[in-house]
């Protein structure tokens, strides 16, 4: 087998670096082959059937799923089989899921991977009391019933007091009881949130998201007359909605800020998003905001968007070969590289009137005319140019020869 592309691979590291282990499941999240919403459409028996309602034809998911975990065995990780089309994730009433018709579908998203000394030894366990209640306990939580989970913990505490997962456990069933009140505190429930993730993965695998979507949903509401503020980029609907993955919603509430643009949290909440679910132009559209805006962030925004083709298009710039060219200088570059986008992006685009933001108008208009065959504007526009920024002109030469 081939192995996955630079993009599907910084994927799955992504992954296994957040979660300590990879789950075909959550690739689909990450791809935008699936979203949150239509997730819970199937966790709520709306739709029998989980691929229905992937985003792609399935030979192209199956094969990403497939390269992707042929990579994770490269690392040495274990593979272990996650219970995600039983009978007791339907709704009371409803038939059982299914995750697919087609078997070898259905397994991979059925799997997740993990390092080899966290794979348990399932033949020296076998009947063990203390794996049934823990089981029992990761089952009920999974499934939002914290009245069984309580019960099923206060016999592991009696069986097994020094056991490593009991505060872990405490804390996944205080999670549960917190939806069932109002929130008296964002930014408590925030630091709460946050803390829980990690032990939430660790002990639910891929159902994990079924315990904190609903928790980080709560915060979004709890959050939504809150304004943004610098000091506390996370303290904002917008993130409690990305990490809900609710790109919809965490958009909404980016836009709703006024002068968005200035603040790269918010700006880089846009891009995600937009890349995420499979809309490139609304995603370059806000990361040419971020280089105008706040050229400085770009650095570590690209370590954050690693798993997207932003970075592949990035160092497209830096090989450029002309120093002069700054980060503010990407936006113009990017219509000379790939002038297709003039259809997508409007000239109006900027937020302000500096130097690159001038070139970038430059350069669209510059394409429109030449695409019209307006000649005299043709010229006027790359003596413009040329003046304003000669690295910038030397690229339009360049694309010429092209």
């Amino acid at each position: 087998m081939n192995p996955p592309p630079a993009p599907l691979h910084a994927q799955v590291d992504s992954l296994l670096l957040e979660q300590g282990a990879f789950a075909p499941l959550e690739l689909l999240f990450a791809t935008g082959r699936l979203l949150q919403h239509d997730y819970e459409t199937w966790r709520r028996g709306e739709t029998r059937v989980l691929d229905e309602l992937l985003m792609g034809s399935r030979e192209s998911i199956r094969e990403e799923l497939e390269q992707s975990c042929a990579y994770a065995r490269a690392l040495g990780l274990v593979e272990q089989l996650d219970e995600l089309d039983v009978a007791k994730l339907a709704a009371p009433g409803r038939a059982a899921l299914l995750i697919s018709e087609d078997g070898r579908l259905a397994r991979l998203l059925a799997t997740r991977y993990v390092p080899a000394q966290a794979a348990p030894q399932m033949d020296l366990f076998f009947d063990n009391p203390v794996v049934a209640l823990t089981t029992g306990i990761t089952s009920a939580l999974a499934a939002a019933d914290a009245a069984e989970a309580a019960r099923l913990l206060d016999r592991l505490y009696a069986k097994e007091p020094n056991h490593p997962d009991l505060p872990s456990f405490d804390r996944l069933i205080e999670a549960l009881e917190r939806l069932r009140h109002p929130v008296a505190d964002p930014r408590e429930l925030l630091a709460f949130a946050t803390a829980v993730i990690p032990p939430a993965r660790r002990l639910l695998g891929c159902r994990a998201r079924d315990l904190l979507v609903p928790l980080w949903r709560q915060l979004a509401g709890a959050l939504l007359a809150v304004p943004f503020s610098p000091e506390e980029p996370m303290l904002h609907a917008s993130y409690a909605w990305s990490q809900a993955q609710a790109w919809e919603e965490a958009a909404a509430s980016v836009l709703a800020e006024g002068e968005w643009w200035r603040h790269a949290p918010l700006t880089l909440r846009l891009v995600e998003g937009g890349l995420r679910r499979r809309r490139r132009i609304e995603g370059l559209a806000a990361w040419l905001q971020l280089c105008w805006q706040t050229p400085e962030e770009v650095g570590s925004a690209l370590e954050i968007l690693k798993w997207s083709g932003v970075p592949a298009l990035w160092q497209q710039f830096l090989d450029s070969g002309d120093e002069a060219l700054a980060a503010e200088d990407f936006p113009a570059w990017l219509l000379l590289n790939e002038p297709s986008l003039l259809r997508h992006l409007p000239v109006d685009l900027p937020r302000g009137h500096s130097p690159a933001e001038e070139h970038y108008r430059l350069v669209h208009r510059w394409l429109a005319a030449r695409a019209a065959g307006h000649e005299p504007e043709d010229l006027a526009l790359r003596r413009r140019l040329k003046e304003s920024q000669p690295a910038l002109f030397a690229r339009l030469l360049k694309s010429l020869g092209r």
